[in-house]
């Protein structure tokens, strides 16, 4: 395992981590028989990956070059995946008409702007005997893509922003599988791979409109008094246009069909496309035209405080809801009614929620089978179907708020006096600067004087953290009948409580601890418990897991990175019955 340091180089790095064995080697490797031996866990690691990726930038370019060779191997059946190389190409966005020596103002092509991505992939899937002696022509699938977003902003009318975008995809291939139907052979598909250069691209176009509405409201001052200033709403409407041609169209050639006749005497048609299991996929099919309405809300506050001051309070940080129309969709072309509302309960904590309202209902089928319905929720009268909404609550208990809460209040100057002295004690257990603390330029551990406070006690100091998440989600029970006379399934409310907590113990034990309840199964999560010790040059750490797998780990492992995985001695619990063997 190799990581550059960032600072050997500002335009170059170069990182690699590698784990290499042949099958062979694993099969003739006797310790690898023996469980609890070194070798058990290496003849159990059914799969080895590796990677090698380079990265350089140009000073005062636009333009980066990284690339990378990944290499997975199968110990079971001696296959390997290797990917020798992988290239990525970006240019960063520049604006191409931008004149040089600007006089005037700005035109407008000069607002346009464009960037460039490009990808070569070179790559194998064969047996570790076969790798050196495969034709680079024949065995290995090599393409290559390329990405160029053109977009731009202009403003019309001095109120309207306008911003058109293209995106232009190409990607070259070196073979196609041509596809025909052959009761001899296997699927009773013959696949004929014909070598050669095919240049396949597709694009799409959209063009975005946007503004912004402002509101403001005087409250009236018989009922609210001076206290609140003013109330306003911005609201921002958008309506976006995108396009894109059929590319499954026969003129394109992206997409062949084949036709045969089943042993019920019908003939069926079969379409695939040559270029598929490349390592870039083809375009897609279908024509797209779509019009996307969206609606964008967020309503504040202006409150007078005690020194009249004005402080700015959030009301609705965020109300939305978009609605998706395709032109070229010939059943159903609404999309769903998605909103999305969130609210800065405090400072620290922002409460979110997401759900989506369903256009179309349900019906029954000739079958009797509930399916989806080409009407829409509202030729019935209804505003759409309530597909579900899941969202979580998390706060976090720490020694400041626990401290702000309970503590004494002490004035501001009895604050700013003793703030010299917390940060002082606070620095014994700050998590980042432990090295340097611990170590001087020798190397040896640094010994200090232990923090006192006023009385000239030592100094208590025990940081700890409790976070405390709850979860739910509601959703539509399929699993239940439907209701024939409204049309919709029974909700289903799951909802489940987590907590964790971490705790030091001193300047050098750590412990950290994670468990939940699940309300629906009424039963415990898995309980883990970690305790770390950190020895100077050695870190020691304990785990327990509680629960469905109960398990423990311990280990001592050396503190520099470069020998953590050399230096160490690692003892876990015996999971060997657990194992599957091939």
């Amino acid at each position: 395992t190799h990581s550059q340091d960032p600072k050997a180089n500002p335009y170059r790095t170069f990182s690699a981590s590698v784990n290499f064995a042949t099958s062979s080697y694993d099969r003739n490797n006797l310790n690898s028989f023996y469980p609890g031996s070194q070798g058990f866990a290496d003849a159990n690691q059914n799969t080895k990956g590796s990677s090698i990726s380079i990265t350089q930038r140009f000073p005062n370019n636009p333009f980066s070059i990284s690339a990378t060779m990944n290499v997975n191997q199968r110990s079971k059946d001696s296959t390997i995946s290797l990917t020798l190389p992988d290239i990525t190409i970006t240019m960063s966005r520049i604006f191409p008409f931008k004149r040089k020596n600007a006089v005037g103002k700005e035109r407008w092509y000069e607002k346009i702007s464009m960037s460039y991505n490009g990808y070569l992939r070179n790559s194998i899937d064969t047996k570790e005997d076969k790798l050196f002696k495969s034709s680079l022509v024949k065995d290995w699938r090599n393409a290559m893509q390329h990405q160029i977003p053109v977009s731009a902003t202009f403003s019309l009318f001095k109120y309207l922003n306008i911003s058109p975008s293209f995106n232009y995809t190409e990607r070259w291939y070196t073979r196609k599988i041509e596809q025909s139907y052959d009761p001899n052979a296997v699927g009773n598909v013959k696949r004929d791979t014909i070598n050669g250069f095919s240049r396949v691209y597709d694009y799409r176009m959209g063009i975005q409109v946007n503004t912004k509405l402002y509101g403001m409201y005087k409250p009236w001052k018989k009922l609210f008094g001076d206290r609140i200033d003013a109330i306003r709403h911005v609201m921002t409407p958008s309506v976006s246009v995108n396009y894109a041609p059929d590319f499954g169209a026969s003129h394109y050639g992206y997409y062949k069909t084949y036709q045969y006749t089943d042993e019920n005497g019908e003939v069926r048609t079969v379409e695939y496309s040559p270029f598929a299991g490349q390592s870039f996929s083809p375009p897609g099919k279908g024509k797209s035209e779509s019009f996307t309405f969206a609606l964008d809300n967020n309503v504040e506050m202006k409150v007078k405080t005690a020194n009249d001051s004005i402080k700015k309070v959030s009301l609705i940080d965020q109300l939305s809801a978009s609605l998706t129309y395709n032109a070229a969709a010939e059943i159903r072309p609404w999309s769903d009614l998605s909103m999305n509302l969130r609210l800065k309960l405090t400072k620290s904590y922002t409460f979110s929620m997401n759900t989506s309202f369903a256009t179309y209902g349900y019906k029954f089928d000739e079958n009797g089978n509930v399916v989806d319905n080409d009407r829409t929720e509202w030729s019935y009268g209804r505003f759409g179907r309530f597909k579900g909404y899941s969202g979580s609550f998390s706060y976090t208990l720490n020694n400041d708020t626990w401290k702000k809460w309970f503590g004494p209040k002490d004035d501001k100057d009895s604050k700013d006096k003793n703030k010299g002295n917390d940060n002082e004690a606070l620095d014994q257990y700050d998590d980042e600067n432990t090295e340097k603390e611990d170590e001087d330029k020798s190397g040896l551990r640094k010994t200090e004087a232990a923090a006192v406070d006023t009385d000239g006690y030592m100094a208590f100091k025990m940081p700890w953290s409790l976070s405390l998440s709850y979860s739910y989600s509601i959703s539509e029970d399929r699993s239940k009948e439907i209701n024939k006379k409204s049309m919709r399934y029974p909700y289903a409310v799951s909802h489940s409580l987590n907590v964790s907590g971490n705790i030091k113990l001193g300047s050098r034990w750590n412990i950290n601890c994670s468990s939940g309840y699940d309300f629906n199964t009424k039963e415990m999560s898995m309980t883990t418990v970690n305790i770390s010790r950190d020895l100077h040059c050695f870190n020691m750490s304990c785990g327990l897991v509680f629960g469905p797998f109960t398990s423990y780990n311990f280990s001592i492992r050396a503190a520099s990175n470069l020998l953590t995985d050399a230096l160490k001695w690692d003892q876990r619990s015996n999971t060997g019955s657990s194992v599957t063997w091939y």
